[in-house]
């Protein structure tokens, strides 16, 4: 499939099949996430996938931060993959100047949509879930304390019927100058 049509296609799913998500796909979910660009090169990021029941469970705790849970369609989804934040070690002349973690959330960001179009073109639908409980995530999962989870992607097969939302954009003279704002 081709970007553009990656891209009219992609949008957020919340609505998934009770069919399981191969490993292999998930796997490769997170090869090609790997291969995203990073400032430096750096890499800061730890995928860690979540496939089983009670993991999931643990979850879907975890997605309750305090009253806010962004997830509550969550216990249908087949499989997570958990994206935390690790340091970013950048070349000294670039970190000596700026902060390094600044550039890590961008790199977290290109990673997460790289998965999401990697999951489509495998035939699945994808869900960025952004708001986590901190606490509940490194006690579950084993994260160290010194580590952020960013961003849980949920992953599976959207129902068959199901018909894409008309995407609404502002018009490109909105976003879009040249040379000046």
């Amino acid at each position: 499939m081709n970007f553009e049509t990656l891209q009219s296609l992609r949008e957020s799913c919340r609505v998934y099949q009770e069919k399981p998500v191969e490993r292999e796909k998930l796997e490769k979910i997170v090869e090609v996430g790997h291969m995203a660009p990073s400032a430096c090169n750096a890499q800061p990021w730890k995928y860690i996938i979540i496939d089983e029941p009670e993991a999931k469970a643990k979850l879907l705790e975890a997605f309750d931060d305090d009253g806010i849970n962004c997830c509550k369609w969550g216990a249908d989804v087949p499989a997570f993959i958990v994206i935390c934040e690790e340091e970013a070690k950048l070349i000294p002349k670039i970190s000596g100047r700026y902060d390094s973690q600044h550039f890590a959330q961008i790199d977290i960001g290109l990673t997460a949509m790289t998965m999401c179009y990697e999951a489509l073109d495998l035939g699945l639908s994808t869900c960025m879930v952004g708001i986590v409980n901190q606490q509940k995530m490194k006690e579950h999962f084993g994260i160290p304390d010194q580590r952020m989870v960013r961003l849980v992607l949920a992953v599976g097969y959207a129902p068959e019927e199901t018909q894409l939302r008309q995407k609404v954009r502002k018009g490109l003279d909105q976003v879009c100058s040249y040379n000046h704002w």
